[in-house]
C-alpha cells in the first residue's frame, strides 16, 4: 500500500526554514534597537516589529505562491 504524501509538513523545505528565518528577523530587530538608540531616534518598538512582521507575512505569500 502507498503512502500518501503529504505537503508542508515538518519535513518540507520551507518547514526546515523557519527556525533560520526566525532567527535572522530577531537579529534585524536587535539590530534595528541598536541602530535606534546609537541615533537617538524616537522609532516605537512596535512599529520596528510590525513592519519586519509584515515583510516576514510577504515573503511567506511569495513563497508559497511559488509552490502552485
Amino acid at each position: 500500500m502507498a503512502k500518501k504524501q503529504t505537503t508542508g509538513g515538518a519535513g518540507s523545505p520551507a518547514a526546515s526554514m523557519t527556525p533560520v528565518v526566525a532567527a535572522t528577523l530577531t537579529g534585524v530587530i536587535y539590530q534595528a534597537r541598536l541602530l535606534n538608540r546609537q541615533a537617538k531616534l524616537n522609532i516605537k518598538e512596535e512599529e520596528i516589529i510590525s513592519d519586519v512582521v509584515t515583510l516576514w507575512r510577504k515573503l511567506n505569500e511569495q513563497l508559497a505562491g511559488e509552490k502552485k
